[in-house]
């Protein structure tokens, strides 16, 4: 009898959770009788010969997003104290400490999420139940050399602002932006952005807000693996320079995002 992919990574013990089951197979880390499987819902049976690839590095899959800017913007974090806004089950957190950081300040206004491994470890400073929209230095005490924003159902234009006070004046940052969540419903579909002219819209819109809140704009490219519900999400680098992004560099990286989109997406298809 067969049954779906995730369900059967569970059963089997080859991942703790479904949650856990999903991000594996979207990643790209299972193979089913030899070949790469990316669809949580692909069927199989115990005759078929499943395999986890590589053990997953991070305690969630936004950790591959923030270790892809890190290495498309040749960053590094090694010895800073870092920021991390939106933590939830700690992905970027992971990361940064996995890459060298000293220290990490993992910011979110949820409840219990950040994971087990992250609260133990002594370099990790959880503040949950924080709202990052009013952070003071008298919670954090010190000045953050390295900044990471990933946050859903808020702009974070409503957010940065605010922590820039925070930032040392050499800081360097990764933000997520996610379309899904700086445009008007309307042209969102089923929760998602599908239009390239409204990538653009959101990208710009969110640049151009945080050039006005006094940061620099180094560097765009887009996020992977792409988001869980099918959404393109941008991650861009920023600093307190003069730099900035030029309209035709959206418009390539956008393209580039829909082009490897679609290969994804078809790849997933015809292994269904």
């Amino acid at each position: 009898m067969k049954q779906r992919l995730d369900k059967f990574l569970v059963e089997k013990n080859l991942t703790e959770s479904r949650e856990k089951a999903i991000e594996v197979i979207k990643a790209g880390f299972v193979k089913v009788n030899g070949k790469p499987i990316k669809k949580p819902s692909f069927k199989v049976s115990e005759k078929d010969y499943i395999e986890i690839k590589k053990q997953f590095p991070y305690v969630s899959r936004a950790g591959l997003k923030l270790e892809r800017a890190l290495s498309i913007f040749n960053l590094s974090v090694k010895d800073k104290v870092c920021l991390d806004i939106g933590a939830s089950t700690g992905g970027f957190t992971d990361c940064l400490l996995k890459f060298g950081a000293k220290k990490v300040y993992a910011v979110d206004s949820g409840t219990d999420q950040l994971h087990q491994s992250l609260k133990n470890n002594p370099k990790v400073i959880s503040m949950e139940q924080t709202n990052a929209r009013y952070l003071t230095k008298s919670q954090i005490p010190e000045e953050i050399d390295f900044l990471v924003c990933d946050v859903s159902f808020i702009s974070v234009l409503k957010i940065l602002p605010n922590v820039k006070q925070l930032l040392k004046e050499d800081f360097e940052g990764v933000v997520l932006i996610k379309p899904q969540f700086e445009l008007s419903r309307e042209k969102l579909k089923k929760g998602v952005v599908k239009k390239k002219e409204f990538h653009i819209q959101a990208i710009e819109k969110v640049l151009n807000g945080l050039k006005e809140a006094g940061f620099g704009i180094c560097n765009l490219n887009f996020s992977m693996p792409f988001g869980t519900e099918g959404n393109i999400e941008f991650i861009t680098h920023i600093n307190f320079s003069e730099s900035f992004i030029k309209s035709d560099t959206i418009r390539f990286i956008v393209d580039k995002a829909h082009i490897k989109f679609k290969e994804e997406k078809d790849g997933s298809s015809r292994l269904s």
